[in-house]
């Protein structure tokens, strides 16, 4: 199999290309008909809504719509959630605006996400939430037809499809939204579909861009444990499976946050490696979206970030989002802080045999019974924290932010204040005071590894095998590259920094920080 290597370099984005391709991920369309602002029912609505300014996101999605077919890329990709909660209104909204993006000569792709098919759609005109019709599932390649008539190749089980509408690319949309839970998840038929599908492209010639909802790599380290929803079930598999017939980039959403990663096979068998450009909610803080800049023989690819700052009655977009983002984003800390309080009961439930039982016993005294406690002592120590971390992960490239390593700080004090107010009272010898020590010794450790490596914005932080730092925003991808590992001459293969082949070629250019392993040999920039 071609070996591929992507190659990252943070340059201006010079380079004039021959197309474009705009991303706007997860656009959650509301249409205006269905809420009324100062209803009852709409109010409580945003409760729940912890980041999306939903009220501007009919205006928004036009906003986007206008500026494509004022640049005019040569394609326009959606990785899903087109819609709030998949009403039928909505996603007229959306399928007139796309018509308009046809019509003016910009060919656009969709697949859906989890707020697209079925589900509970709702209208908030009164003091009470209103059912409405939503998208089925047998209705959504009928309704997206723009899209399904650019397809060359099409799943039987799913909505996956195969699309090539430039010269030389292959689109591979990969659909995950067959589970009821809302989590995406492939069947084994569909798995085995898109490793055919790219075995064809790849025996083309073709460049492959992948398109999902929901996301294939973590972009922080446990980011899949804290929401386990933002990935796809089994998706190490289907990691492997892309990257190994040939897929070497995918486009997700969902997470609404931008973030680029890479992960790379340093098992020895493949020298295979994947990224994954994720773009955050043009509705959520900072309201952003991408251009993809594609060279002429389709082997580079220049990323580019971009910000949505004002629409139709909102002229401050920004600053209008941040602080909608403040003041809700609240709303995400009881479902996030239950998560963490099960997962603190599992691990002591599992420490029995290492601890005894008594010891255990006497630590879970300390552990709230009531749901509503475990809420108020996480806001407590933690709330004004976790908002600060979203916005800083929210603007992205967080090893950049002045304020990273002082939130970290603040998240490790709140750890410990926590567990004194917990546990004081209640370790009432000497005894229970060790314990109650290394509770907060391995608290701390516990949460080492996702808080670094959010705020040094550093996958496999805690790893000896490479710690990957990729910009978020900018970045040059070079793709579809033949290389062969063996040629790496080991006595001069490192210069700079940057590691050469025995032609004098350089085959990597590691990010700001980063090990590399090749042939079972570390390389460290």
């Amino acid at each position: 199999m071609k070996k591929i290597f992507l190659f990252l370099a943070l340059l201006p984005m010079t380079l004039m290309a021959q197309e474009r391709i705009m991303v706007i991920a997860d656009p959650h369309v509301m249409a205006e008909s269905l809420f009324d602002t100062t209803s009852q029912s709409y109010k409580e609505m945003l409760e729940g809504q912890p980041v999306k300014v939903l009220d501007l996101s009919e205006a928004v999605f036009k906003a986007l719509v206008d500026t494509a077919i004022a640049h005019k890329p040569a394609l326009l990709l959606i990785p899903g959630d087109l819609t709030k909660d998949s009403e039928w209104d909505s996603h007229q909204v959306v399928i007139a605006q796309i018509n308009r993006l046809q019509q003016a000569g910009v060919p656009t792709l969709v697949i859906p996400g989890n707020h697209d098919i079925g589900g509970n759609a709702y209208a908030y005109l009164g003091e009470e939430k209103m059912p409405v019709r939503n998208m089925p599932d047998e209705a959504w390649e009928d309704a997206y037809q723009s899209t399904y008539q650019h397809v060359i190749a099409k799943d039987d089980s799913s909505h996956s499809y195969v699309a090539e509408p430039l010269k030389g690319l292959t689109i591979l949309a990969i659909d995950g939204s067959n589970n009821a839970a809302g989590t995406g998840e492939l069947s084994e038929r569909t798995m085995q579909w898109l490793s055919d599908q790219a075995d064809k492209a790849v025996a083309k010639g073709n460049t492959i861009i992948a398109m999902s909802h929901w996301q294939v790599l973590e972009h922080f380290d446990r980011q899949g444990r804290l929401e386990p929803a933002c990935h796809f079930k089994d998706r190490e598999v289907l990691r492997d499976n892309l990257m190994h017939h040939g897929v070497h980039m995918i486009l997700t959403g969902h997470f609404h946050v931008n973030g680029i990663t890479i992960f790379r096979d340093t098992t020895g068998l493949t020298t295979d490696s994947i990224v994954e450009i994720s773009t955050g909610s043009p509705i959520t803080y900072p309201c952003p979206y991408r251009w993809l800049t594609l060279s002429k023989d389709r082997s580079q690819i220049d990323v580019e970030t971009e910000i949505l700052t004002a629409v139709p009655g909102c002229p401050q977009l920004t600053d209008a989002s941040l602080a909608y983002m403040r003041e809700h984003s609240g709303a995400m800390l009881p479902k996030l802080s239950l998560r963490v309080w099960n997962r603190v009961d599992e691990v002591l439930d599992e420490a029995k045999e290492l601890l005894g039982e008594v010891v255990v016993d006497k630590i879970l005294e300390c552990v709230p019974e009531d749901d509503s406690t475990k809420m108020a002592v996480t806001e407590k120590y933690f709330g004004t924290t976790i908002i600060d971390l979203y916005e800083v992960h929210s603007d992205a490239n967080e090893w950049q932010n002045p304020k990273s390593d002082s939130l970290a700080q603040a998240v490790y004090e709140g750890v410990e204040g926590m567990i004194h107010e917990l546990t004081d009272e209640k370790m009432d010898n000497f005894i229970y005071k060790t314990f109650q020590v290394m509770m907060i010794t391995l608290a701390k450790e516990k949460v080492k590894v996702p808080v670094q490596s959010l705020v040094e914005d550093i996958t496999n932080w805690d790893t000896e095998l490479y710690q990957d730092r990729t910009d978020d925003l900018r970045l040059r991808i070079t793709v579809n590259t033949p290389h062969s590992w063996e040629a790496i001459d080991q006595t001069k293969a490192v210069q700079d920094g940057v590691i050469y082949d025995l032609l004098g070629r350089p085959v990597a250019q590691p990010t700001q920080q980063g090990v590399y392993i090749l042939n079972g040999q570390k390389f460290m920039h």
